[in-house]
């Protein structure tokens, strides 16, 4: 099944001259358990996007890895399965499971741009709408912020062990690429990376250093790409926000999703979100994702 081609029309000077580029993207879902709740999301997924190829990248106990791709392989391409990493390593370092994935599988792919779909995100509109804007040279995540907006309050800059970890890791990017650019903060599901990206990540040393909401945004600063925010996140330590969107296992309830999805301008995309989905009426693709950051 080829990858969806998504057509971007970008005015460059005025309305008569236009340039068009043509971004193909492919989805990696990531999983580790919830068998039945990950058919429930591909078999969504599927509907809203008939035509962007899926590949599976499991993380969950090893010995149970041949039951879920016996039921879940139709819907992927190929389904990947980290070997000898703890599952708190899996959660903590995404980006390095993503250089293992592109080491092993992803750099024989023709694609443009990744976006990984965790088990419990959901999109109630198609890709293309979501993620259109964001070209093949961007890093896009969500939550996007400067990172000294939030270094106080955040775990991962202001714990005292943490903080330690994440001066050696910008140190390091300092030292080994001349760094000097402002550094970022951010949450990663959902994020969208180009190949060319993680070609040259998986090329250089990283180290095991903070948390991939982290390392993302500065390693791609540091190699040269600009980074724009996704829309997903509104605001940062807000518990009004964690209703529709978080990272802190605070579950979306089915009720919000169905109020925001009667508005016109509501939410569309809501994590992390653990039922099946129980939709009464036919979706409307009208969503307009805010990206108004780039940096």
């Amino acid at each position: 099944m080829p990858g969806k081609h998504i057509r971007i029309t970008i005015n460059l000077f005025n309305e008569a001259e236009t340039q068009i580029f043509i971004v193909k993207r492919i989805i990696l879902f990531r999983y580790h358990n919830n068998l039945e709740l990950c058919k429930d999301r591909l078999e969504f997924f599927r509907r809203l996007n008939p035509d962007i190829s899926i590949y599976g990248l499991y993380g969950g106990k090893e010995d149970e890895f041949e039951l879920y791709h016996e039921i879940l392989q139709k819907y992927f391409e190929h389904n990947y399965c980290i070997k000898n990493k703890p599952a708190q390593w899996k959660w903590q370092h995404s980006d390095l499971v993503y250089r293992l994935w592109y080491n092993d599988v992803g750099c024989q792919i023709a694609f443009d741009s990744v976006i990984v779909l965790e088990w419990d995100l959901v999109f109630f509109e198609p890709v293309e709408n979501i993620y259109g804007f964001v070209d093949k040279h961007q890093v896009g995540l969500t939550g996007l912020i400067p990172l000294h907006k939030i270094e106080k309050k955040w775990f991962w800059t202001r714990d005292p062990q943490q903080r330690k970890n994440w001066q050696k890791l910008l140190d390091y990017v300092k030292d080994q690429w001349q760094y000097s650019a402002s550094p970022f903060a951010s949450l990663c599901p959902g994020v969208i990376l180009p190949k060319s990206f993680l070609e040259k990540y998986n090329q250089i040393e990283v180290p095991e250093l903070c948390h991939d909401e982290l390392r993302i945004p500065l390693f791609a600063q540091a190699l040269g790409y600009s980074l724009t925010d996704l829309g997903f996140f509104k605001k940062w330590f807000s518990k009004s926000e964690w209703k529709y969107f978080n990272c802190n296992n605070r579950y979306i309830e089915q009720k919000t999703i169905h109020k925001e999805l009667s508005k016109e301008k509501g939410r569309r995309v809501f994590h992390p979100f653990r039922e099946k989905i129980e939709l009464s009426f036919p979706l409307q693709f009208q969503y307009k994702p805010n990206h108004d950051n780039n940096y």
